[in-house]
């Protein structure tokens, strides 16, 4: 441990140092450059910038608008303040004069929503009967709930702001305005009911506050947002953009606030997250205090780029808000590794005398054996077999961890589909081995697991109209490969069934 902070305190002092300009060098030697962040502030004015099709950026009002034109109606996602309103809607006439049909709002920050009824109302003719508006407005329903019925109990948002058309899936998709449009839900980033929008003739998202360059990610903990939930979307991005060529061009991306990015900001912006977030984590499992992983000043290399000292949402509320969330998921690790542990039972039945001793930093507990199940699995396409075989993937990869009776499993498929969906799918849970039904992330569906022996899981689900599955996992003798045996009926009625031969990569 003290080789492992002393090993912390010579980086950080090194990179102070470099940062600084503090660091000995000889005469006439420049000095080192700083990173610095570009202006995003709020002008007051509105500017049209095209991006690339049929969308357009307005930008100077802070939050970014994205504006995409069809010849007989407009799609906005988000709307900016009620103080812009009108302003926002003098750009878009500058582009067109067709009706705003469609709105998306990315989440229910007032920054995004208070442009609602000015823009809603200015087609004219109503669509929607509830409101008298001429557009539909679209967000996923946990922002609805934010905005007409908040959870913690504030008074609701103006009527006119509240969505028309929410959703409850991990996706909705319209082709509407010219071409097809996904809006796709990330959970637990920013907040609860983050969406990012993929127009995919025009190779534009839209990919609200998941994504900013005018400071770290605000993780909104009072409505659900996570720093994993973030990174979370950022590799979501990533995966969606197609680059023109090393990494650049291609896909552009539209940030909540900032200029317009490709592949390459995201992913740099990604993995500047994952490197703050696994330094945290580090200091976390050392038993340090948050002043202490502040005073480490873990994200020292990025504050002259994301950082601020002022504000609404400060570096030390990130690095708070990410030490936070870090800690906890530590405390559960170690909770459920002391659960599983031989002889647990007897370290709670101790004496109390015992426990008068001075109190000590806990030690990591070291893991024991991997679980054999425990590891990166992908499908052998050629051995597995499908009925109907349309549900066959050309690619399968589920990573499965496991902690005792603690089950984490993330899988993503990628099918060869007609129509407009888009060719990636992923399903993700938590659960235990105890018979009880757990829910799958941003789904309705629930699983249930259960242990039959050491090489043998049951594994249940149920999902929407009455959709239901079966699976059985046997490991073979050498653990090294896994077969799914699984039998169901979809949401249609129709039954399936397949059996599945995955080998282990990690």
């Amino acid at each position: 441990m003290r080789r492992r902070a002393l090993a912390l305190a010579i980086v950080v002092a090194a990179t102070v140092a470099a940062v600084s300009g503090q660091a000995p060098r000889a005469p006439g030697q420049a000095a080192p450059v700083r990173p610095h962040r570009p202006t995003y502030a709020a002008t007051g004015t509105v500017e049209v910038l095209p991006v690339q099709g049929s969308v357009y950026l307005l930008a100077g009002g802070g939050s970014n608008v994205v504006v995409q034109v069809a010849e007989d109606a407009v799609f906005v996602v988000d709307t900016n303040t009620t103080a812009l309103g009108e302003k926002i809607l003098a750009a878009i006439r500058s582009i067109s004069k067709a009706p705003i049909r469609y709105i998306v709002n990315t989440s229910a920050d007032r920054d995004h929503v208070g442009g609602n009824e000015a823009l809603a109302a200015s087609a004219g003719a109503p669509v929607n009967a509830f409101l008298g508006q001429g557009a539909r407005v679209y967000a996923h329903e946990r922002t609805y709930l934010r905005l007409a019925n908040p959870p913690d109990g504030t008074n609701p948002a103006p009527v006119a702001w509240w969505p028309t058309d929410a959703f409850t899936g991990a996706k909705k998709t319209l082709f509407v305005t010219g071409e097809p449009i996904e809006i796709i839900h990330q959970p637990a980033a920013h907040t609860d009911g983050d969406v990012m929008v993929f127009f995919r003739k025009s190779d534009v998202i839209a990919a609200g506050d998941v994504f900013v360059l005018d400071s770290y990610p605000v993780i909104d903990t009072a409505r659900g947002g996570t720093l994993q939930g973030v990174i979370d979307a950022m590799n979501r991005l990533v995966d969606i953009a197609v680059p023109e060529f090393n990494t650049m061009g291609g896909t552009r991306i539209v940030p909540g606030h900032g200029r317009i990015t490709n592949e390459i900001d995201a992913v740099e912006y990604r993995d500047m997250l994952t490197i703050i977030r696994d330094r945290i984590a580090r200091l976390v499992d050392e038993g340090r205090t948050l002043e202490q992983v502040k005073a480490a000043r873990v994200s020292l290399d990025y504050d002259g780029v994301y950082g601020t000292a002022s504000g609404p949402w400060t570096t030390d509320a990130f690095i708070a808000a990410a030490f936070t969330e870090l800690s906890a998921a530590a405390a559960r690790d170690r909770s459920s590794r002391t659960a599983a542990a031989p002889g647990s039972r007897r370290a709670a039945a101790a004496p109390a005398a015992a426990t008068a001793a001075p109190a000590r930093p806990a030690p990591v507990a070291r893991r024991g054996p991997a679980d054999p199940f425990a590891g990166t699995w992908v499908l052998d396409v050629a051995r597995s077999r499908y009925a109907p075989s349309s549900n066959a993937p050309y690619r399968r990869e589920t990573t499965i961890e496991i902690e005792g009776d603690a089950v984490r499993q993330n899988t993503s498929t990628w099918r060869r589909l007609q129509g407009n969906d888009s060719p990636l799918a992923r399903v993700s849970y938590s659960a235990r081995f105890d018979g009880k039904a757990y829910p799958v992330d941003a789904s309705s569906s629930q699983v249930t697991l259960r242990r039959i022996d050491a090489a043998t899981i049951e594994r249940t689900a149920t999902g929407d109209r009455n959709s239901k599955e079966t699976a059985t996992w046997t490991l073979s003798a050498d653990r090294q490969e896994l077969t799914m045996a699984t039998s169901g009926v979809d949401t249609a009625g129709a039954p399936y069934s397949s059996t599945q031969v995955y080998t282990k990569t990690r």
